[in-house]
């Protein structure tokens, strides 16, 4: 709600005193990617953006395969969408939906960049987030360099408790595998 909030102030030409970013944070397995996958579903009903899911791992794999698209790009989102759908109806669709900024940019996972982890923050922080897009990331508390997400709204995930676990884990898996 804040995200869109923010994303409607910057549409009526409002001032803007923080990028339209957040940084959620919460431990292994506390439903992080989840949360993506649920705020991607919200954002369509909404109709205002359109989401663009990156996980941080396929990104750097990415930026090591192909460091000459990452370095042609405007930024590095478009060089990895060109590169996983080609000069298709999908990639120009979801450019001009950046470059109109009705995106919404979900990179799951800053702490699993790996050899370009500290890149890929530098680059969310420095790049993306002054482009103007709006920016949901993920990552472990001690898993990304907090100086560059100052400006970022911080948001933390806490762990499950034990029943919310045992509900999680049969949902998923059934009672006798859940057990």
């Amino acid at each position: 709600g804040w995200l869109a909030a923010l994303y409607a102030r910057c549409c009526q030409g409002r001032a803007i005193d923080a990028p339209a970013a957040a940084l959620l944070t919460g431990p292994p397995a506390a439903g992080k990617t989840s949360l993506m996958s649920q705020v991607m579903m919200h954002v369509l009903m909404m109709g205002e953006l359109i989401p663009i899911l990156i996980k941080v791992q396929r990104l750097q794999a990415q930026l090591l395969e192909s460091p000459d698209a990452f370095a042609a790009s405007w930024n590095w989102v478009d060089a990895y969408l060109r590169i996983e759908y080609g000069d298709t109806p999908i990639y120009r669709m979801l450019r001009q939906a950046m470059a109109a900024r009705r995106s919404l940019i979900l990179l799951d996972g800053l702490d699993e960049g790996g050899a370009k982890r500290g890149e890929i923050e530098a680059h969310v922080a420095e790049v993306l987030a002054p482009q103007g897009h709006v920016l949901l990331c993920t990552s472990r508390p001690a898993g990304v360099t907090e100086e560059r997400f100052v400006t970022f709204r911080r948001l933390a995930l806490s762990p499950l408790t034990e029943v919310q676990q045992e509900q999680a884990l049969t949902r998923r898996l059934g009672g006798s595998g859940a057990r």
